[in-house]
C-alpha cells in the first residue's frame, strides 16, 4: 500500500481470524485499488477487523499498519463473523463502506466501481461479482455449490440473485439502521449473515442494486475443498437455512410437516449411502486436491436433513418460551 491524502470518503472493512498467511496479498490488491481510487480523487482507507487471531495475524497487521497510514487495525475478540463486521462498522469513517474478506483479492478499479452507485444515490446496497482462483477449479465443483460453499457470484450480477459478502457495499445510512445479525456467522450458524443483512436491508425501505464489471477473485485455502469439510459445512448451512425460515422469512411449518420433510429426506437415501451421508460425505476420499471427489446429491440431502433438524429444534426451544 502507499500512502494518501484527504478524509476518506469509502472505508473497506476487511474481517481476518488466523488469516496471517492468506492477508499479505489480499492487502497489496487493496493497496492499488485505493491506490488507483485516490487517483480518480476519491480518498479511501481500510479497516482490517481482527477477530480473535492466535498466530501472527497481528503482526502481519501491524506491520501493514506502519507502512500504509490508510490501513487501521481494530480488536473483535469474541468470535464471529457478524460481530466483527459489526466492529469495523464502528471503526469506519466514511460514507460509504464495502466489505470484502480476507482470502480475495480485488482488481485495481474495485473500491472506485463498487462506490460509484452509492455516491451517486443509486442505490443503498450493492453487490459484485465473485470468481473462484483459476487454479481452485476441480470438475466436479458445480455452479451450484461454488454458490453455496465457495461465495461465487457469477459475472454480470443479477439484483436479487447471488449474494456474498466478499464484495457488497451500503452507506452509512443503511449501516445506521441495519447492523449484521449477530446470531450468524458462528460455529453453529456459519454463512447466512449478507443473505439476512440484505434482507433486513430491504425489509427497511432501502434499494439494492449490483455493480457489473468489479469481478473479485476468491482465494480459499485449498483444504477447504476436502469432501469431510464440505460435509459440515452443509451441516452449519442447513442449520443456517433453518434460522433464517424461522426468525425472518415467517415460514412456520407445521411440526408434523417438518417432521414428514425431515423422514422424506431419509428416505431419498438407504443403509450404507445414507450412513455416508450423515457421517462425512466423501471423507473416505481423501482431500479433494488429491482427486477426490464430492457427491453434491449428498451434500444437498445433508443439508436438508439439518435445515428440518435445527426448524424443529427452533420450534420447540419457542414453545418452551411461551407461557400457556
Amino acid at each position: 500500500m502507499g500512502a494518501g491524502p484527504g478524509t476518506p470518503e469509502v472505508t473497506v472493512v476487511v474481517c481476518t481470524r488466523d488469516g496471517a498467511g492468506r492477508l499479505r496479498p489480499t492487502l497489496d490488491h487493496l493497496g492499488a485499488a485505493l491506490d488507483e481510487a485516490a487517483r480518480a480523487d476519491l480518498p479511501a482507507e481500510v479497516v482490517v477487523v481482527d477477530n480473535g487471531s492466535t498466530d501472527a495475524t497481528p503482526a502481519v497487521l501491524a506491520d501493514a499498519a506502519r507502512r500504509d497510514p490508510r490501513l487501521r487495525v481494530v480488536a473483535e475478540p469474541r468470535p464471529g463473523i457478524a460481530r466483527a463486521r459489526n466492529a469495523g462498522v464502528a471503526a469506519a469513517t466514511a460514507p460509504v463502506v464495502l466489505f470484502t474478506d480476507d482470502d480475495v483479492h480485488v482488481p485495481p478499479h474495485w473500491v472506485r466501481r463498487m462506490a460509484e452507485p452509492l455516491r451517486r444515490g443509486e442505490a443503498d446496497l450493492v453487490g459484485g461479482s465473485v470468481a473462484l482462483a483459476p487454479h481452485l477449479g476441480r470438475p466436479w465443483l458445480s455452479p451450484a455449490l461454488a454458490s453455496a460453499y465457495f461465495a461465487v457470484v457469477p459475472e454480470p450480477p443479477a439484483v436479487g440473485r447471488e449474494f456474498a459478502a466478499a464484495s457488497i457495499g451500503t452507506t452509512r445510512a443503511v449501516l445506521d439502521a441495519v447492523p449484521f445479525d449477530e446470531s450468524l456467522g458462528t460455529a453453529r450458524y456459519p454463512g447466512a449473515e449478507d443473505t439476512v443483512f440484505r434482507l433486513d436491508v430491504l425489509a427497511a425501505g432501502f434499494r439494492q442494486g449490483a455493480v457489473a464489471g468489479a469481478t473479485v477473485e476468491h482465494h480459499p485455502e485449498p483444504e477447504r475443498l476436502d469432501p469431510a469439510r464440505l460435509a459440515r459445512q452443509a451441516t452449519g448451512r442447513g442449520r443456517g437455512e433453518a434460522y433464517l425460515a424461522h426468525h425472518l422469512l415467517g415460514k412456520r411449518p407445521a411440526a408434523a410437516e417438518s417432521a414428514a420433510k425431515l423422514v422424506a429426506t431419509w428416505g431419498l437415501l438407504s443403509g450404507r449411502r445414507l450412513r455416508a451421508a450423515l457421517a462425512g460425505a466423501g471423507r473416505a476420499g481423501g482431500p479433494a486436491g488429491a482427486g477426490a471427489e464430492v457427491d453434491e446429491e449428498l451434500l444437498r440431502l445433508r443439508r436438508r436433513v439439518a435445515f428440518h433438524r435445527e426448524l424443529l429444534a427452533l420450534r420447540r426451544a419457542t414453545r418452551r418460551r411461551v407461557p400457556s
